[in-house]
């Protein structure tokens, strides 16, 4: 479920593995997700903390202690 900040651990572990320089594919592959599936997650968590891009949602995300 979601957690007090809005973000789900699956959002979580997504932000954790674009911090760690992973690409889409590799964390579809490593979570046995779809690539879409990522995506998805990744566009959800920056239209609600309203973000410009990847960058803006990882160095956003370890500011706020969420990662």
């Amino acid at each position: 479920g979601l957690r007090l900040a809005g973000i789900s651990a699956r959002e979580t572990d997504v932000l954790r593995m674009v911090a760690a320089g992973m690409s889409t594919k590799e964390i579809a592959d490593k979570l046995c997700y779809s690539q879409r599936t990522v995506k998805s997650i990744m566009h959800d968590v920056i239209n609600r903390f309203q973000l410009r891009n990847r960058c803006h949602a990882v160095a956003y995300a370890m500011r706020e202690g969420l990662i």
